[in-house]
């Protein structure tokens, strides 16, 4: 059995990529990290709320000046409660969440003139527009409530140098630091989900290639049996079929001679079934690897007489020597098979095989005086197929001739190592 035969894989194709990506996907897979820990997020706006509303009410302000800053405070809350937290959950840009940072920054600064402590909300109102606007909005956003917090100071301040000097520099400070802080943490965050989804796609690759490679080594295995099994087994069972039937033919008129039948027959089918437990076994048959390839040749020569009653003659020229085991394989099948051709249909009385030792190549070819065929109106089958992909596998030529009448000539040429 020519298991040592290299297979030619069949090619798969993958699964065409979708011809309209959705558009701003890297910006999609970043605002996702970012929902994903929006429960996080909803803690820390609590935290910075409650603790901002405690240091605006024990603010030095008025207390009408407070009172109206908490108010202020619990509208920005309440805002992301009913529409900020829905901005920031729903992928996507927009008109609306321009519009919610443009309130935001309308409210802010009029809560930090009243009461400059409520300015402390500014730790969760900068998270905010980077959550809902990304890098470019968020720092915009960042940059206009600065601008609007510093103006309100100058109001509690005797002058812009005072300003400075005092607690505010390093504020402002803060807020660029969080500005910029905040655009890095969105290119990181993009960049990871950018890798996140490329992993994805080569996770879904490599599984539709384990799939392909799968299938296609079921598809290579099916050929392998199916050539195996036409080889061997089955042209084993035809001709022991062919054996009981001319046996039963001639069995009053030549009873001597359909024993030999008989007994040529059985001894086809115990060959037979030593190929199918061979096969069974996944390993080659005897015949599979011949200690000589001419003693082989000679042997099928000897079936195909004693089966068929056609004289067959093996001519060897050049020095035989040992080949590889798959050469010798390939070889001994194609003569197998051109020798079964003879026997099925060309109604020939004589075989002449010439199997030729060159340098650099061997050759075998079959030829026979049967009825002949045209090429160019016959269907290879199975068996012609097969031969002529593992000759083209050992990078060799398959040549048939043949005419209605006058024979048929079958010749395998293959390098020799």
């Amino acid at each position: 059995m020519p298991d040592h035969l290299p297979l030619a894989e069949p090619q798969g194709r993958l699964s065409p990529p979708p011809r309209n990506p959705p558009p701003n996907s890297s910006v999609r897979a970043g605002n996702d990290e970012w929902v994903r820990r929006l429960p996080i997020w909803d803690g820390y706006f609590a935290l910075v709320a409650i603790a901002s509303t405690a240091l605006t009410l024990t603010d030095d302000p008025p207390v009408p000046h407070r009172v109206g800053a908490v108010l202020l405070l619990g509208l920005l809350t309440a805002g992301y409660l009913a529409v900020g937290r829905r901005l920031i959950a729903v992928p996507g840009r927009g008109w609306p969440p321009l519009l919610y940072q443009a309130a935001v920054v309308a409210v802010f600064p009029v809560a930090a003139w009243l009461a400059p402590a409520s300015a402390t909300a500014l730790f969760a109102l900068c998270a905010q527009a980077f959550l809902m606007l990304g890098a470019t909005g968020g720092t915009v956003t960042v940059v206009v409530l600065g601008l609007g917090w510093f103006g309100t100071a100058l109001c509690y301040a005797p002058d812009v140098g005072s300003v400075l000097t005092g607690p505010f520099l390093p504020a402002l400070i803060g807020l660029a630091l969080s500005a910029v802080i905040g655009a890095w943490a969105q290119y990181i965050i993009r960049q990871s989900a950018e890798r996140a989804t490329l992993i994805r796609d080569l996770e879904r690759t490599r599984a539709e290639l384990a799939r392909l490679s799968y299938e296609a080594g079921q598809a290579a295995e099916r050929d392998r049996f199916a050539d195996v099994i036409h080889d061997t087994i089955a042209q084993g069972l035809s001709s022991a079929l062919m054996l009981m039937q001319a046996a039963d033919t001639i069995l009053r008129a030549d009873p001597e001679r359909a024993r030999r039948h008989l007994a040529v027959a059985r001894r086809t089918a115990e060959e037979s079934l030593a190929d199918a437990r061979s096969l069974i076994a996944a390993r080659p048959a005897t015949e599979a690897m011949p200690a000589a390839l001419p003693d082989a040749l000679r042997r099928e020569l000897d079936r195909l007489g004693e089966v068929h009653e056609v004289d067959g003659t093996l001519r060897v020229e050049g020095a035989p020597r040992s080949l590889d085991t798959p050469l010798e394989v390939m070889l001994l099948r194609g003569g197998q098979e051109a020798l079964a051709n003879v026997g099925k249909h060309a109604r020939a009385t004589t075989v002449d095989m010439l199997l030729r030792f060159d340098a650099d190549e061997v050759t075998l070819e079959v030829r026979d005086n049967g009825c002949g065929f045209a090429l160019d109106l016959t269907e290879p089958g199975h068996g012609l197929r097969s031969m002529r992909e593992r000759v083209s596998q050992a990078a060799g030529r398959l040549t048939i001739e043949s005419q209605p009448g006058a024979g048929s000539t079958v010749r395998l040429e293959v390098p020799a190592g």
